[in-house]
């Protein structure tokens, strides 16, 4: 099934006049070397979505990038993928940080399921370089989404995968991004590849999804395998995906051919240097360091960039 993509025309402009005028950015000139493979190339316009994963990621990229000496204007919490992907591809944005499947099936419409992380990735990159964008080297780490009750709730009805959802005898409340609601990849799977028609859709803003299990508004959430909350063990209860439904979803930048041009072969490799340490365990602690503890993405980016000598 071809997936159709819900989103209004009016909001994707809003977002990128958003983008356009700025608004979110954290531009540093300031800690910009005076010198290096970037000197005197123009300002690259990186973004990221709306999630603080995203803004790591954004800190991370940018930061790296500044202590070669290129010019990076960070402009955090553009929008969901629709949203920055088309700002992408209208040149407002030169780069961001994108997941392989979503890339393929939110941007590219595929249904049928990669039958690896390694497919996902080439089909992926297919549909960047169809508009004239590369997809940067893949991540180790992989956040995929997944379910999540609270052991109370996958105790009382015997819950140990998605398909077991079935057996609760009345209406499960699911919590998920807006976004969420029309994605094969999201509640149209959970219908159509899983047969649960005991469904109702709950929106939350990305993040908020753990107070709702644990205030026990929903029962089940959408959440991210790299998520900090996911750490604490006992505190939730991840569903086995058998279908694979949330498929492969490695992270890996997106950047404009031209840009790449532009600014020469350093831009990529500094990105792929970061990328390349980034596995799945990294990615939760320095989350938990953002969501839980309340540090600052530049702060928490910052430290690990040293720490691997990065920056």
């Amino acid at each position: 099934m071809r997936l159709r993509l819900h989103i209004r025309a009016v909001a994707i402009v809003a977002s990128l006049a958003v983008v356009a005028a700025g608004c979110g950015s954290s531009s540093q000139p300031g800690t910009t070397t005076p010198s290096g493979p970037g000197a005197g190339k123009p300002t690259v316009s990186f973004g990221t979505k709306n999630f603080p994963e995203q803004f790591l990621l954004g800190e991370l990229y940018a930061q790296a990038l500044r202590a070669k000496g290129f010019k990076v204007d960070l402009k955090s919490d553009v929008g969901a993928t629709e949203i920055i992907y088309r700002a992408l591809t209208l040149g407002t944005l030169d780069a961001y940080p994108e997941y392989t499947g979503i890339l393929r099936t939110v941007i590219g419409g595929k249904s049928a399921r990669a039958a690896s992380a390694e497919d996902a990735y080439r089909q992926a990159r297919q549909v960047a370089a169809s508009e004239g964008i590369v997809m940067l080297d893949p991540t180790p780490f992989v956040d995929r989404d997944v379910l999540a009750v609270k052991p109370s709730f996958a105790s009382r009805y015997h819950l140990r995968s998605i398909p077991d959802l079935a057996k609760v005898p009345r209406t499960v409340r699911v919590s998920g991004a807006p976004e969420f609601r029309t994605r094969v990849e999201g509640f149209v799977g959970l219908r159509d590849m899983y047969g649960l028609h005991n469904l109702s859709f709950r929106p939350h803003q990305i993040g908020t999804q753990y107070a709702a299990l644990d205030a026990g508004t929903v029962d089940a959430a959408d959440v991210f395998t790299t998520d900090g909350q996911l750490g604490r063990s006992s505190a939730y209860v991840v569903l086995k995906d058998p279908k694979n439904l949330f498929g492969f979803q490695n992270e890996a930048p997106l950047v404009r051919q031209k840009v790449l041009d532009q600014q020469g072969p350093v831009f990529a490799e500094t990105l792929n240097a970061v990328s390349a340490k980034l596995t799945t365990a990294v990615m939760r602690m320095m989350n938990a360091a953002v969501v839980l503890h309340g540090q600052s993405p530049a702060a928490v980016a910052d430290k690990f960039l040293r720490a691997n000598q990065l920056k």
